[in-house]
């Protein structure tokens, strides 16, 4: 079938066509319209160890505390997991002084995403629905990470690391209306033409 007679099907049930573009368009509208506010933390942590020695106190070359960098990068894959245990989760939230949601774990998990960048950097971000909640969780965050660095110094007094945390940043979590809208027209156009595509079909069978 050529292109031109799926344009006379989709033509012969315009209103149909017409409908489910208007339909879907304006119900996602709305529904984007309706969703409550949402506010965005985010800050970086950067993982440092401790150097045991300094190289003005050796003569031998330490290679700019190479090891220690090393060392630092491997110990930001555990506090990036840390992210995703519900037992710590549930830690910052006691931490940050607000109640813990009452969620299954694996969405509870998943709480806050945390990318890692090499070679020990940790971005970190939260989205809640309460401004002062989500401020207070990302500063608790990188209070609970540094006090679980801290209990495992404490049976290898040679790893000990840092966790410095940057400033964080709260804003409100605008979505983009208006790319939302556009995609939703498109996938309306396309639903419009199979739905009448359908209908033609159904009437000659």
């Amino acid at each position: 079938m050529e292109l031109r007679e799926y344009f006379k099907i989709i033509g012969r049930h315009w209103l149909v066509f017409l409908l489910s573009i208007i339909v879907l368009t304006l119900g996602t509208f709305l529904y984007l319209k309706m969703q409550p506010k949402t506010y965005l933390a985010s800050t970086t942590l950067t993982v440092n160890k401790a150097s045991a020695v300094k190289q003005s106190q050796v003569s031998y070359y330490i290679y700019d505390n190479y090891y220690n960098v090393q060392s630092s990068q491997l110990f930001s894959q555990i506090v990036t997991s840390w992210f995703s245990s519900p037992s710590v989760v549930s830690e910052i939230y006691d931490k940050a002084g607000v109640v813990v949601p009452d969620v299954a774990q694996s969405k509870l998990s998943k709480t806050f995403k945390a990318l890692r960048q090499e070679p020990a950097t940790i971005n970190v971000m939260l989205v809640s629905a309460n401004r002062d909640d989500t401020g207070k969780l990302i500063d608790a965050a990188a209070t609970v990470m540094q006090e679980k660095t801290n209990e495992l110094a404490r049976t290898d007094k040679e790893n000990v690391y840092d966790i410095v945390k940057f400033n964080s940043v709260v804003s409100e979590n605008i979505t983009n209306l208006k790319f939302d809208l556009i995609i939703a027209f498109l996938a309306s156009i396309m639903f419009g033409a199979v739905l009448a595509l359908g209908i033609e079909y159904f009437k000659k069978s």
